[in-house]
């Protein structure tokens, strides 16, 4: 090929950004990254790229957009999808909108190094068959690992009559906010199966912690406060669940880095944890526990208000305290 070829790829994830361009790089291509769709967008406005690699599930613009906007720009640019969570729904969406390729996370880089390769040569699509089998296999993987993960959530809840239905309560919360939000739909049914999960850490807390009636003291607390990262560990290792796991890790971090467990603060926590916090914490207070009353829909929002800046993100806080006014309908309140 006497002029290289031109490249994009799209990441919410700086490390996979690197991994694609430095592969590609080796193979003698022009590759640009970004890990923000919306600079994705502006970027290929003026067209000029041969081969755009996106991941499906990013903030803002999805992997679809990004798709429908490349084929709008330049019909004959080739679009490969790559995804952690794949869902018969996007599958759809890819074969609609022109996508060469659909790769499931974590992906052969030999792999994609020859679907680039492929498309760049004029070779016909492989996505049509090949994902239609590879979406099928993975839905059935994913849908066993979640009953068993589930089966896990819920023998901790089962421990504690206050906490029964508050992970169904809260993966309820953050697929409304995350619709509310205006995120696409396969990474609103990523967070919601996170938010199902959320909890699963605390089947390693002692249950004498778990269960005490009243406050905790300090040294419990530390117990307790290990629990996120309890989770991501018995998730992470599951393929299938490798963005859930980092969405578990982090839903207790807060806006102002005052959270746990890894201190993270503003945009560096994962969006999808921004929501979980915000559907936790809107649960808890409407949610009677032992040492609490439940709070009244007023004051649950004036704490929401509250904490907007320090615990969540304020345009998040906005979008929640929205959503609650205009669904009162929607929260679940004590019987």
């Amino acid at each position: 090929m006497s002029t290289p070829a031109n490249v994009l790829v799209v990441d919410d994830e700086p490390q996979i950004c690197g991994l694609i361009q430095d592969a590609l790089a080796t193979q003698g291509l022009h590759c640009a990254s970004t890990c923000n769709s919306v600079e994705a967008q502006r970027m290929m406005t003026g067209g000029g790229y041969n081969v755009v690699i996106t991941d499906l599930a990013m903030p803002q613009a999805s992997g679809l957009e990004l798709l429908a906007q490349a084929r709008g720009h330049d019909p004959l640019c080739k679009v490969i999808l790559i995804t952690a969570y794949a869902s018969e729904d996007s599958l759809a969406g890819a074969l609609r909108l022109g996508a060469y390729d659909f790769l499931e996370k974590p992906f052969d880089l030999a792999r994609l190094i020859q679907s680039v390769r492929d498309a760049l040569s004029g070779q016909s699509a492989p996505l049509t068959a090949r994902a239609a089998r590879a979406m099928q296999a993975v839905g059935r993987q994913r849908e066993i690992h979640l009953e068993s993960i589930r089966a896990l959530a819920q023998a901790v809840e089962a421990k504690d009559p206050y906490t029964r239905r508050h992970s169904d309560q809260v993966a309820h919360y953050a697929r409304h906010l995350g619709r509310a939000a205006g995120l696409a739909e396969d990474l609103v049914e990523s967070i919601r199966t996170a938010a199902l999960l959320h909890d699963v850490g605390k089947i390693g807390i002692p249950d004498h912690i778990l269960t005490k009636p009243g406050r905790l003291t300090s040294k419990e607390f530390s117990h307790v406060r290990r629990h996120p990262m309890l989770g991501f560990q018995i998730l992470q290792n599951i393929s299938v669940f490798s963005v859930e796991a980092k969405l578990v890790r982090h839903h207790h971090e807060n806006w102002d880095g005052s959270g746990y467990p890894d201190g993270l603060a503003g945009e560096a926590i994962p969006l999808g944890a921004r929501i979980i916090n915000l559907a936790d914490s809107i649960d808890a207070m409407l949610m009677k526990r032992t040492y609490k009353e439940a709070y009244s829909v007023p004051k649950m929002l004036e704490e929401i208000q509250r904490g907007s800046g320090t615990q969540f993100e304020p345009q998040l806080t906005q979008v929640a305290l929205n959503w609650c006014r205009n669904h009162s309908n929607l929260l679940i309140l004590p019987a």
